[in-house]
């Protein structure tokens, strides 16, 4: 089977397990959390699934610098996607672990569709070669539509192409 045929297959399943699921926007406080941090959940949880990443227990979110987001109501809603993710800083102690990365800026293309990078990254060589970064293991653009009256939903993915040097 194709890369891009089990790619698509493993995002179906991801977002037909997120329907079931899926929040109302509602944070454990009882906050309603915007559309954006909405979206931004449903991006982690879908490259957390795409990535093969959903069932580890050493995987990290980071939020990119200058990133305006309810990190503790994203946290929320993955929690209730039942994702075990840390903070950044769980695998900057160490360091250990995945880090899925979404990068600032994100961008607001029509209301209510949100296009955010999303990077995985893995940082062991650092802790077993010396090395100063982590690996780039993928990077893409989520393209997701979510506004008050519905659910998060995928409108496209593009993956970033390595970098030929």
């Amino acid at each position: 089977m194709r890369r891009s045929a089990i790619k698509s297959i493993v995002l179906s399943l991801a977002i037909i397990a997120y329907q079931p699921s899926a929040s109302t926007g509602q944070t454990g406080t009882g906050i309603k959390t915007s559309n954006l941090d909405r979206a931004i959940a449903y991006a982690i949880y879908l490259e957390a699934h795409a990535s093969r990443l959903a069932s580890r227990t050493d995987v990290c979110v980071a939020f990119g610098h200058g990133l305006t987001v309810d990190e503790k109501g994203i946290f929320s809603q993955l929690e209730r996607l039942k994702l075990k993710v840390h903070p950044n800083e769980w695998c900057n102690a160490g360091p250990r672990g995945l880090v899925i990365s979404v990068i600032a800026p994100t961008t607001e293309s029509v209301p209510g569709t949100y296009d955010l990078t999303v990077e995985v990254g893995d940082l062991r060589p650092i802790r077993q070669n010396g090395e100063h970064f982590g690996t780039l293991v993928r990077r893409g653009t989520y393209t997701v539509k979510c506004t008050d009256s519905s659910e998060p939903e995928l409108a496209g993915y593009r993956e970033a192409l390595p970098s030929k040097s």
